[in-house]
């Protein structure tokens, strides 16, 4: 779990590399958000994404997704079937299998082997890949970029599953100045 003073020794430094960032280290709410956001992370982990971020990085994050999404990009870098490959697989498969009208089960069956989001893309596209002609550049592109879309929400989802990230809990001062309400942020 990250240490509350290796978050604050973090943020400072992205205040002292961005100079001009809004983020108030003052400001017991803003550091609460972004520090429930990031709890999960160990020190080690936090570390190395604040050096990440800002040695490639011109702007200072505007949100934990901001942060976090160098560690989407390694996920996406890294996903079974690149985007560029996945209609020459899924080309190979229906032809092996016999083409659409033949070998559907056969199909999918083989699909299991690979990531669920180039499956869902397939069963999407079922129609226009069973009477695409050999270059239909635009069912390519659309399939593609489909395919694209599904991997990095997929990246998404797991580096939130990871970080175990979630819609914060922020105690919030009430505005009559009475007790401390909870406000899902």
């Amino acid at each position: 779990m990250l240490s509350k003073e290796k978050f604050i020794a973090g943020m400072t430094a992205f205040k002292k590399c961005f100079v001009g960032w809004e983020f108030d280290l003052n400001d017991d709410i803003q550091i609460g958000i972004w520090y429930s956001a990031l709890k999960n992370l160990t020190d080690e982990q936090f570390s190395k994404l604040i050096k990440e971020y800002y040695y490639h990085n011109k702007k200072p994050p505007m949100s934990v997704r901001d942060l976090t999404e160098i560690l989407v990009e390694k996920f996406y870098a890294t996903a079974k079937v690149k985007p560029e490959a996945a209609l020459d697989i899924v080309r190979d498969i229906i032809s092996k299998n016999g083409g659409w009208d033949y070998g559907r089960s056969g199909i999918y069956k083989d699909l299991e082997k690979y990531p669920k989001s180039l499956t869902e893309t397939v069963k999407e596209f079922e129609r226009p890949l069973s009477t695409m002609s050999a270059k239909d550049t635009y069912i390519e592109d659309r399939f593609r970029r489909a395919y694209e879309k599904r991997l990095r929400e997929s990246a998404e989802r797991e580096v939130d599953k990871r970080l175990g990230l979630s819609i914060p809990q922020v105690k919030l001062p009430s505005p009559l100045g009475t007790s401390a309400l909870p406000y899902e942020v």
